[in-house]
């Protein structure tokens, strides 16, 4: 086996700051898909609710 590839300190600190971004990226697309995911939801409740309650007023009439 060969041996391990050994880094200075700077390259150490320079890998350990790009793996941090990188978590930090995902980390922030994965919120913001979740968080638009919940929002369209909610909205699609919304339209129902808006529909129900128009429908009960009477303001909407089904042929």
């Amino acid at each position: 086996m060969s041996d391990p590839i050994q880094l200075t300190e700077r390259e150490l600190s320079i890998a350990k700051e790009a793996a941090r971004i990188a978590v930090q990226e995902i980390s922030n697309e994965f919120y913001k898909q979740v968080g638009k995911t919940l929002i369209q939801k909610v909205l699609i409740w919304v339209g129902i609710a808006a529909v129900a309650f128009a429908t009960g007023k009477g303001w909407i009439i089904h042929k």
